[in-house]
């Protein structure tokens, strides 16, 4: 089939030779870093975040969904559990291994736009991206996004080059699986629509019944979660309408408008970020592909930040379709006019590279005398050492059970107190989280208990004990010396029961 001049360019660059060294270099370069990757998070320096310790309570309890994401981010941590225990490598064990294969479906989609050269740049570009490199050291729904975004963007510009019915079906089990991990995937359903519309053969495609069908199919997967909504008052729908603040209506915001910029130009670091825009804008009409799968939903979210404020990761994947072209313009087109212009796409690069190798330094960083609260890996530490302290608070106690007012605590309490026990998480005002969904309270009347939080034990629990003692803060320090964060413990006897607050907004 004869594709139009517009249309031409989507196909690779023709023929080209890559030196062997060439290609065992980048080979090379994906798989020390994923052994750096692994080694780092084997060897426990970093302790699970918060929502990491969070997933890994969805994990030993596995559904079809959960509060506020789907099961997919739980069902990566269980195989990783699996393997290695609850540990911080069992936990995390799935993002290196998703980013390298990441990496891979990247070069091969780069190798069909461009050519083997451009789709190995490609490949590499992913891994210095600070913000997307992140995700292969921790275990987040965004981790297997990435991998299910790139896999469909592939098998999309397959189906659109070609038409193949096989191409179809494997993008719509691709988007569907990618729903289970994290339905914001379903924001490629735009981008595609625009890009078949708008392109002759795109609307040759829509002229058969495989785009629609493929579309269905996608969404079968997603079935379950809509399902189980339906039995839990539709919580993650609730949580995420409240969470993009979207009930409150439209008002102009310019501060999240000016946040949304900066911290874009943040996590893919301000040279990178204009040179994509750039070169997908110059080449809008010959690479409606790159095009069209990132400027709509970059525009999207920036419409959505004159409303309210957008997290920098929302758009993370906006920007995965942009690096080919970049990729292709530093092999076959980087010719600088002035030794300034050469600086600066150099500078691009070098700045994008050393923060990505900050990230992965965290037994210098650590070790860095950090004032304060300013330690870029504080949330991270001290969470070993509060389930010790924990730990031996709870020795002597009638059948102890540990709870606290704050999600993410009670998970890392869940994660490194000794045992992995059941932990709860009582709402004393705060959004709706999992832990009202599993409850449990009613279960533990007669028990001792030990009680974590930042800050003191309010009445209304303290109430719900025959005695409740304050034990000394439990104060995290940096390796430096600085007190990052603290910790208040109280030991509870005689539990008599309590029903806590019924939760007002998701």
């Amino acid at each position: 089939m004869t594709l139009d001049k517009d249309d031409q360019c989507s196909l690779p660059a023709g023929p080209e030779s890559v030196s062997r060294k060439y290609l065992l270099a980048v080979i090379g370069f994906l798989v020390v870093l994923t052994a750096v990757r692994l080694a780092i998070l084997a060897s426990g320096v970093l302790n699970v975040s918060g929502d990491e310790a969070h997933y890994g309570e969805w994990s030993r309890r596995l559904d079809w969904c959960y509060y506020s994401k789907p099961p997919g981010v739980a069902l990566m941590v269980r195989a990783g559990t699996l393997v290695f225990g609850d540990t911080e490598l069992g936990v995390r064990f799935m993002a290196p291994v998703l980013s390298l294969l990441s990496s891979v479906v990247m070069y091969h989609l780069g190798k069909r736009l461009y050519g083997r050269k451009a789709g190995l740049i490609a490949a590499v570009l992913l891994q210095i991206v600070p913000m997307i490199s992140a995700f292969g050291l921790g275990m987040t729904p965004d981790t297997p996004l990435i991998f299910f975004w790139l896999l469909s963007l592939y098998f999309l510009h397959r189906a659109w080059s070609s038409g193949a019915t096989s191409d179809w079906l494997l993008l719509a089990v691709s988007l569907g699986v990618g729903l289970l991990s994290k339905y914001a995937i379903a924001f490629l359903y735009i981008p595609a629509a625009l890009l078949l519309l708008t392109t002759r053969q795109g609307r040759l495609r829509l002229r058969t019944p495989w785009p629609y069908l493929s579309f269905a199919l996608s969404l079968l997967f997603f079935l379950p979660v809509v399902v189980w909504n339906s039995h839990h008052d539709w919580v993650m729908f609730r949580h995420d309408l409240g969470h993009t603040a979207m009930a409150q209506g439209w008002s102009l915001s310019p501060r999240n408008f000016l946040e949304f910029v900066g911290g874009q130009l943040g996590v893919v670091t301000p040279i990178l970020a204009v040179l994509i825009l750039y070169l997908l804008v110059r080449r809008r009409c010959q690479d409606p592909f790159c095009f069209w799968m990132t400027i709509p939903l970059l525009i999207g979210f920036l419409l959505k930040s004159l409303q309210g404020k957008v997290q920098p990761n929302w758009p993370l994947t906006a920007w995965l379709a942009g690096l080919i072209p970049l990729a292709d313009f530093l092999v076959h087109h980087y010719r600088p006019r002035s030794i300034n212009q050469k600086r600066l796409v150099s500078a691009g690069l070098i700045i994008a590279a050393v923060a990505t190798l900050f990230l992965h330094l965290p037994f210098l960083t650590l070790n860095l005398p950090w004032p304060g609260r300013s330690n870029p890996f504080r949330k991270l530490i001290g969470w070993r050492q509060l389930g010790t302290e924990v730990t031996q608070i709870a020795q002597g106690m009638n059948r102890p059970f540990v709870f606290s007012d704050y999600y993410m605590i009670a998970s890392e309490l869940a994660f490194y107190t000794d045992g992995h026990p059941t932990v709860y998480c009582v709402n004393l005002g705060r959004r709706m989280n999992q832990y009202d969904i599993w409850a449990g309270l009613d279960k533990l009347v007669g028990r001792d208990a030990v009680y974590v939080a930042q800050s003191e034990m309010p009445p209304d629990p303290v109430t719900a004990f025959e005695q409740a003692e304050a034990q000394p803060t439990i104060t995290i320090h940096t390796k430096s010396g600085w007190p990052t964060k603290a910790f208040v413990a109280y030991r509870c006897r005689g539990f008599k029961g309590w029903t806590p607050k019924t939760p007002r907004h998701y």
